[in-house]
């Protein structure tokens, strides 16, 4: 949509009425929508193995011992870090309040998905790292940044936020 201006004075009202007002809300809701995004993706990427050019990857086949102690408690046998969905259900997202600078951390309180990530190097007890949120974060940081700017580009045309509450409007 292009926006037509017949006078400078009229440019800087619509900046100032507009675009000012809405500019910090475009931004939080862009880093919202990229957060739950990656946030989405981690959780589907939970029992499956990663194939790919990112760190950490190609992920390791589960040992046969974790394989037959998934077995032996009734799990299926080669979804790693998939038992129960507790770990892959504690991922969540938090987001700062709107402004020009927003930031999200995305990620699970549950220590066994830190290890799951980050992996264990305990001679004994030795995992591999599966670094479902951080190939999350790499596959999917163009979409987020190119959702980032739709909603900026919306709030400079004057348009409305999709799905915008009544409050985020204002």
């Amino acid at each position: 949509m292009t926006r037509k201006f017949n006078t400078l004075d009229g440019f800087i009202r619509h900046l100032r009425e507009r675009v000012e007002p809405n500019i910090s809300h475009a931004v939080h809701r862009g880093v919202q929508d990229g957060a739950d995004l990656i946030k989405a993706e981690t959780k589907v990427q939970i029992g499956q193995y990663l194939d790919g050019p990112e760190s950490g990857l190609p992920t390791a086949p589960l040992a046969d011992r974790t394989i037959d102690d998934r077995i032996r408690k009734g799990f299926s046998p080669d979804d790693p870090g998939l038992r129960s969905g507790d770990m892959r259900d504690s991922y969540g997202a938090r987001v700062s309040d709107a402004g020009l600078r927003v930031e999200a951390s995305i990620g699970s309180d549950d220590i066994k998905a830190v290890v799951f990530e980050l992996g264990r190097m305990e001679q004994n007890n030795y995992q591999p790292p599966r670094p479902e949120l951080s190939v999350a974060a790499f596959r999917n940081e163009q979409k987020v940044a190119r959702g980032i700017g739709r909603m900026v580009v919306r709030a400079i045309e004057g348009r409305i936020l999709p799905n915008a509450r009544a409050e985020d409007t204002e």
